[in-house]
């Protein structure tokens, strides 16, 4: 018998088999992580000066900031539901799905929110689960500065700090400016 075969035969059965499920663990997080880093829009590491009783600059903001407001949802990277109230919190329900949710599928994150300069500025102050949250913050940043390409009664539509990936946000039945969310 070679000494390779009699070297093999000397290690315990399945420790070959543990170092092989810890390598696929490691990389199922590690993949969890990055599908979490691209569901979450890219932020800028910019600090935002957000505050509830932020007034508009100017009046094309002032006529955004009023459309802005209501529930809204989109489907990227599974579902997620945003609630802009009047006075500048916010919260998003996101559903993850597929892949995504290797972590969780649930969260909340509970926001502040401004529309300055033609761009939909959003900072997470928490959430829940908060283990989960705290991490994506850790990992993405807690705040988010959207160009507005397009707003409308029915639609809006903002662009990613990438400059490519769009949000396609779709009003929500009953979520105009003039009804609040009920049950959150």
């Amino acid at each position: 018998m070679s000494s390779v075969a009699q070297d093999k035969s000397d290690r315990p059965a399945g420790r070959g088999r543990r170092w092989g499920r810890r390598i696929l663990l490691l990389m199922l997080v590690a993949g969890a992580c990055g599908g979490l880093a691209c569901w979450q829009c890219s932020p800028s590491t910019t600090t935002l000066n957000i505050s509830p009783t932020t007034a508009p600059a100017d009046d094309e903001d002032a006529r955004l900031r009023k459309l802005a407001i209501g529930t809204w949802g989109d489907e990227y990277k599974g579902k997620r539901t945003m609630h802009l109230l009047e006075d500048g919190t916010a919260t998003m329900h996101v559903e993850l799905s597929g892949f995504n949710a290797i972590l969780g599928s649930k969260m909340r994150f509970d926001m502040l929110w401004a529309v300055k300069d033609g761009r939909l500025q959003k900072k997470t102050i928490g959430g829940e689960p908060s283990g989960r949250v705290n991490m994506i913050l850790k990992m993405m940043g807690d705040s988010v500065d959207e160009p507005i390409l397009e707003l409308t009664e029915e639609r809006m539509l903002l662009l990613d700090a990438d400059g490519e990936t769009k949000y396609h946000w779709r009003r929500a039945p009953g979520g105009t400016s003039e009804t609040q969310p009920v049950g959150d």
